[in-house]
C-alpha cells in the first residue's frame, strides 16, 4: 500500500480546554454563598457537558484523514470534498470537519472518520447509539426524547430515535441465523439448573397490513417464546425471551426455540426438558415434531378454564352447583394421580344424560386429546412446572406493554426492530448483542505500518 500527497495538520491542544473548565468550576464555587444550590447544580452539569462535547469533537477528529489521495488494500482513494458533519455523541451533538473519498468516478463515497470510528448510520457514536436503542426499546421515541432532554447530555430527536432501531434491525434480520446462533451460545445455563421449560404463545397486535384507510388497523398475532431454567426445587432461575412479528405458523420463532434446545442439550445433556403450552394444535405439532426430547404438559390454567366451561354446560352459568362441581373436579385434576381420567369419565357420563350438549362434547374432545399431558399431580411431586405463565407474562412484558399503546399500529420492519432488541434486553443479553451490532459498522481503512494512521489538525 502506498500513501502520497499527504497534507499537514495543526495538532490539537486540549490544555486550553481544561484550563477554561477549571476556571468555570472555580467561578461556580464562588457563587455558592449567594445562589440556590439547585441552580448551581444544573450550571455545573452543563459546564462539564459542554467541555465533554469539545473533548469528544477533538477525539473524533483523530479518526479523520486529509490526504489528496492514498492507496489501501489495492484500492486508490481520491478526495472529493471536505466538509463539516454533525454527529451525536454521549455528550450531545458535535460538528466535526471530515474528508470524503471515492475509489472511482461517480462511485460510492467513503468517509474514513465514520468507518475508522465505527459510527452508526453515519450519525451516532457507538455508545450514544447503544443508549438510544436501549431506551427506545423500553419507551416510545417521543418519551425517550423527553428523558434524554431531562438528562441534559445528548438530546436526539424523536425522528432520529424512531429511525435507529429500524436501521439496526435491517442488519440484524439480514444476519438473523448466524446471530441467533451466537445469542444461543452466549446465553448462560445456570449451574443449579436441572430442568428447562420451553413454551410459546401468541398475542394480537394492531398492524398496518391491508389497511383500507390510513387510520385503519388490522389485528394479527405476534409470537412469543421462552426458554426457562429451573432448579431441583422447582424455582425459576432465568429466562431467555424471544418475540417475532406476525408470521405464518410462527416459523422463525419455532426455528429459534428449536435452536436453543439443540444448543443447551449439547452443553447440558442432563437437563430435563419440559414442553409447556396451551391447547392450540399448531403449538403441539411443533413441540412434538421438532423438539423430540422431554415431556409435554398442557398448561394447567388453560385446562382449568376448559373444565369450567364444561361444568357450565352441565349446570348452567353463575349457579352454585357450577361453582361447587368446578372446585371439586379442579381439585381432582390438580392433585389426584388419576384426576384427568375422573374428569373425562364425569364429563362423558353427563353427555350421555344430555346428548344435545354439543359444547360439552367439544370439551370432552379437548381433554381426551391432551390426556397424556395432564399428569399434574406427578409433575408437581417432581417439582416440574405445570403452567405456561412465563410465556403468558412474556406476551405482556415484551409485546403488549410496548406495541399496544394508544394509537399505535405496526409494520414488520418497525415492530420487529422493537421486539428484537426488547427481548434481548429483557433476557440480559444486550451487551453481547451490541458487540455484534457494532461490527456491522466498524470497517477501518488500513494504512501502511510506517505511516501515521490518523493525522491531527
Amino acid at each position: 500500500m502506498t500513501l502520497f500527497h499527504a497534507k499537514t495538520f495543526n495538532t490539537s491542544h486540549p490544555d486550553k480546554l481544561f484550563e477554561d473548565l477549571l476556571n468555570d468550576v472555580k467561578l461556580i464555587n464562588k457563587q455558592a454563598a449567594e445562589t440556590y444550590f439547585a441552580e448551581l447544580e444544573l450550571k455545573l452539569h452543563k459546564t462539564f457537558a459542554e467541555a465533554e462535547q469539545k473533548c469528544m469533537a477533538q477525539l473524533l477528529e483523530q479518526y479523520d484523514w486529509d490526504f489528496h489521495a492514498f492507496i489501501s488494500q489495492e484500492k486508490k482513494y481520491r478526495k472529493v470534498s471536505r466538509n463539516t458533519k454533525r454527529y451525536m455523541t454521549l455528550a450531545g451533538e458535535v460538528n466535526v470537519e471530515r474528508s470524503l473519498y471515492r475509489t472511482e468516478r461517480n462511485g460510492i463515497t467513503t468517509c474514513p472518520l465514520e468507518q475508522n470510528a465505527g459510527l452508526i448510520e453515519s450519525f451516532w457514536t457507538p455508545q450514544a447509539a447503544k443508549q438510544a436503542i436501549h431506551l427506545v426499546s423500553l419507551l416510545t421515541p417521543c418519551e425517550a426524547e423527553h428523558v434524554f432532554k431531562e438528562f441534559g447530555l445528548m438530546m436526539p430527536s424523536k425522528s432520529s430515535l424512531d429511525r435507529l432501531p429500524k436501521k439496526l434491525s435491517e442488519h440484524w434480520e439480514a444476519n438473523q441465523l448466524s446471530l441467533d446462533r451466537i445469542m444461543q451460545n452466549d446465553f448462560e445455563i445456570p449451574d443449579a439448573a436441572t430442568m428447562c421449560a420451553v413454551s410459546l404463545d401468541g398475542v394480537m397486535i394492531p398492524t398496518r397490513y391491508t389497511r383500507v384507510l390510513p387510520s385503519d388497523s388490522r389485528w394479527a398475532e405476534a409470537a412469543c417464546g421462552t426458554v426457562s431454567f429451573y432448579d431441583k426445587a422447582g424455582e425459576m432461575i432465568s429466562t431467555r425471551y424471544l418475540a417475532r412479528m406476525p408470521e405464518h405458523k410462527k416459523k422463525t420463532l419455532k426455528q429459534q426455540l428449536a435452536g436453543h434446545i439443540e444448543v443447551l442439550l449439547k452443553e447440558r445433556p442432563d437437563l430435563a426438558i419440559i414442553k409447556v403450552a396451551d391447547g392450540a394444535r399448531d403449538n403441539w405439532t411443533f413441540l412434538d415434531d421438532q423438539i423430540k426430547e422431554g415431556e409435554c404438559v398442557l398448561d394447567f390454567y388453560h385446562a382449568a378454564q376448559h373444565l369450567f366451561s364444561a361444568i357450565e354446560c352441565i349446570h348452567g352459568k353463575q349457579t352454585i352447583e357450577t361453582v361447587r362441581m368446578f372446585k371439586k373436579y379442579r381439585a381432582y385434576l390438580r392433585y389426584d394421580a388419576k384426576g384427568i381420567d375422573k374428569v373425562i369419565y364425569h364429563l362423558k357420563y353427563q353427555l350421555r344424560k344430555n346428548p344435545r350438549l354439543k359444547a360439552l362434547k367439544t370439551e370432552i374432545t379437548y381433554f381426551t386429546r391432551h390426556r397424556t399431558r395432564c399428569e399434574y399431580a406427578r409433575l408437581k411431586s417432581e417439582n416440574k412446572p405445570i403452567g405456561s405463565g412465563i410465556v403468558e407474562s412474556a406476551c405482556k412484558t415484551v409485546v403488549q406493554m410496548r406495541l399496544k399503546r394508544s394509537g399505535q399500529h405496526w409494520d414488520d420492519q418497525g415492530g420487529q426492530a422493537i421486539l428484537t432488541f426488547r427481548s434481548i434486553l429483557l433476557s440480559q443479553q444486550f451487551d453481547k448483542a451490541w458487540e455484534e451490532v457494532k461490527n456491522f459498522y466498524l470497517k477501518p481503512i488500513l494504512l501502511p505500518n510506517n505511516v501515521v494512521k490518523f493525522q491531527r489538525k
